[in-house]
């Protein structure tokens, strides 16, 4: 069966919220709807169950039965399995079936794979394993508990859990070179790519007001795990102030702490942003950073590379295959080296502006239409189980 006539059933734990995941998979639905691809989209409701069709897309939500916040922006519904979703499922007649997270939903995935005998392919985008991690040794130190090992533990249980789950696909797409090294280490189906795209009109220098101080931005969830409280210290005493401002766009369990780590400091929290609000923060700014080191991708540093903005990554996880160091940013090695690219980049305003307008040019290679071509293509392998 050739790809643009296959029946695609997505399963995501988040659609509807801001994040890497939601975000990628509005562009895949705007995708479908624009080519006629065939996608229903099975997630979760905030309100009540209920199906919208566009086109040749459904988005099918349904309100969590018995919901638990696990963790800022994600729910998950303790009542699984859920036979509406069975019953709405069987009617859609799939041809494979796309199971994004390790959630409720996914695990819902997993049961209509099984009981309908129906191909079944995941992707992985969030490192769980270290996030648990570092939010159990950051729970250890600030409590100064006796044991140095749990995050350790933690993590070893995460990872188990995920292999179980991810080892009943036929195949896992990774978003960057580093995590699917790092999957093909665990798991014993196969591993692919699934990159990222960006929309580089949305994302474009034409939103930039200009300032007279020097904005350094950091957009995405406000939480521990991203490396915040290393951005806060750098900050603090290894940064250039003076004429800088530092901005944090966005929300998260580490909000509060931060703004109060940040008082006297001359740092901005507008909260979450979008559509144009969000271009013009992106375009406004003179440099991006992205501390995290546990990112499987980062799709916020291709959106600042598309605004011609240059970005500060670390060297570890996926964002560093995003940067072309010394050309569109700079690739970190620790946190004084962090502080000492971003001083560079603060004190040199012609250097800032060489390497935005490299980072757009790489931006413009990065189309959406292409990422969910290859997608198709790997969904058309998975439906006529052509998979080595």
């Amino acid at each position: 069966m050739k790809n643009d006539q296959l029946r695609v059933a997505l399963f995501t734990d988040t659609y509807d919220e801001i994040n890497g995941v939601g975000n990628t998979f509005r562009y895949l639905t705007d995708f479908c709807q624009k080519t006629g691809r065939c996608l229903d989209v099975y997630t979760h409701s905030d309100s009540q169950d209920a199906i919208e069709e566009f086109g040749t897309v459904r988005i099918c939500r349904y309100k969590p039965a018995i919901p638990i916040d696990i963790y800022f922006d994600m729910i998950f519904d303790l009542k699984i399995p859920r036979f509406r979703i069975f019953k709405d499922f069987k009617a859609g007649n799939y041809d494979v079936i796309h199971t994004a997270t390790p959630g409720s939903m996914g695990l819902n995935a997993l049961a209509v794979a099984k009981i309908n005998k129906i191909p079944l392919m995941g992707t992985y985008h969030t490192s769980l394993p270290e996030y648990v991690r570092d939010r159990v040794d950051k729970i250890v130190q600030e409590f100064k508990l006796p044991t140095k090992r749990s995050g350790v533990r933690s993590e070893n249980l995460m990872w188990d859990f995920m292999k179980w789950y991810y080892n009943q696909t036929q195949l896992v797409l990774a978003p960057s070179e580093d995590t699917k090294k790092q999957l093909e280490g665990k798991l014993d189906v196969p591993v692919g790519i699934f990159t990222r795209g960006i929309d580089t009109e949305r994302f474009h220098p034409r939103y930039r007001q200009p300032s007279e101080e020097v904005t350094v931005l950091y957009v995405g969830r406000v939480s521990i795990e991203k490396n915040l409280d290393v951005l806060v210290e750098l900050f603090k005493n290894k940064v250039h102030r003076d004429g800088v401002k530092l901005l944090i766009v966005g929300d998260g369990p580490y909000l509060k702490e931060m703004k109060a780590e940040c008082e006297g400091l001359n740092v901005a929290f507008p909260g979450f942003l979008k559509d144009e609000s969000l271009s013009r923060a992106y375009a406004s700014s003179d440099i991006f950073v992205f501390p995290s080191t546990t990112d499987t991708f980062g799709n916020v540093n291709l959106e600042a590379m598309s605004s011609a903005v240059p970005v500060v990554v670390t060297d570890k996880m996926g964002p560093k295959e995003i940067v072309t160091h010394g050309q569109t940013g700079y690739v970190t090695t620790d946190p004084d080296d962090f502080a000492a690219k971003l001083n560079e980049l603060i004190s040199n305003t012609e250097l800032r502006q060489q390497m935005g307008q490299n980072a757009r040019k790489y931006a413009l290679t990065r189309s959406w239409r292409s990422v969910f071509e290859k997608l198709f293509d790997d969904y058309e392998r998975i439906a006529n189980r052509n998979i080595s």
